[in-house]
């Protein structure tokens, strides 16, 4: 964030994984995970797991702190599907009475869709975010990644 080289305070959220790949006999899928109030979630049987991210941003304010971020070891499993995403899409003012979307309706709605083939995903997170947003303005930064194993 080069704020040693300006006057900024911000701070980011953000989450990051890090994959091993399998062995070639298929053994061993994992990955790493660390996260700045950004969560790990991962469908598995259509159960939703969570795997919380540190309550710190990273830079801002802290930046002469020398916290660090916990380091998640994650074991996979064929067909789990790995989400993490930006704050943006649940804040999104929309709906019939103009509310923000909420995480509980974006975790229903995740888990509304695990038929569909990742492409599909994509297509109907969109369509659905474009149609709960309505008239409303976008609030903030929409990303959402899925990956499927």
């Amino acid at each position: 964030l080069k704020q040693s080289e300006n006057d900024s305070h911000d701070g980011m959220d953000i989450a990051i994984c890090a994959f091993e790949l399998p062995s070639p006999s298929g053994e061993g899928m994992g990955m790493q995970y660390a996260g700045a109030y950004r969560p790990l979630w991962i469908i598995r049987n259509n159960e939703l797991i969570i795997i919380k991210a540190d309550k710190y941003p990273i830079g801002g304010l802290q930046l002469e702190r020398k916290d660090s971020f916990t380091n998640h070891i994650v074991q996979l499993q064929k067909n789990d599907t790995i989400y993490i995403f930006s704050d943006g899409y649940a804040d999104q003012f929309g709906g019939e009475h103009g509310q923000k979307l909420m995480q509980k309706n974006f975790k229903t709605l995740l888990l509304s869709i695990q038929n569909m083939d990742m492409r599909a995903q994509e297509v109907h997170l969109k369509n659905y975010f474009e149609t709960w947003r309505g008239v409303h303005e976008q609030v903030d930064d929409v990303q959402v990644i899925g990956i499927r194993v």
